[in-house]
């Protein structure tokens, strides 16, 4: 393959037609959705592609780094397919707009509602609901307490959906 600087173009493609197959079964194996799966392998070749340059391993021996890239992709999707699910589940449960205020001016609106929060609530928000990161989590990583957090987070939803009443009108 190489000489230990990397992965070139050639080796990226032997890397394709040597694991291709395998990286396909493990993947269709892990998601059901047979259009997921299929961007999911491309998401695989086309990491391998963008690390083969600074790939430092033995050129010889490139399945691991094969196996942990498809593994890594696969991780990643169940953790954005949760996220979403999350944020979907707490937009309900806190009276968050209708469906029919997604469109560009309440987005914009929204936008300049969150610019107008002070940051250290800003910041609550969007980890929360747009990260999909607990609030717990939220207050570990700001080094906060779990109560001043979350009553920083009802503050901030209490001031968005003030806010929002005012756009319906």
């Amino acid at each position: 393959m190489s000489d230990g600087a990397g992965l070139t173009c050639l080796d990226c493609e032997q890397i394709w037609f040597d694991y291709k197959d395998r990286v396909e079964r493990y993947v269709f194996s892990h998601v059901s959705q047979t259009e997921d799966a299929q961007d999911l392998v491309s998401s695989v070749f086309t990491r391998i592609v963008q690390s083969a340059p600074s790939y430092r391993g033995d050129p010889n021996h490139v399945s691991s780094f094969v196996f942990r890239t498809t593994h890594n992709i696969v991780i990643d999707y169940y953790r954005g397919k949760k996220a979403y699910a999350q944020m979907t589940e707490s937009a309900k449960a806190v009276d968050s707009v209708e469906n029919d205020y997604f469109t560009q001016s309440s987005l914009d609106f929204l936008a300049d509602s969150l610019a107008l929060l002070p940051i250290f609530e800003r910041d609550i928000i969007v980890l929360h609901y747009y990260k999909g990161i607990s609030l717990k989590k939220v207050a570990d990583r700001m080094q906060k307490s779990y109560e001043k957090v979350k009553m920083a987070h009802r503050r901030g939803l209490d001031f968005l959906k003030n806010r929002f009443r005012e756009f319906e009108m």
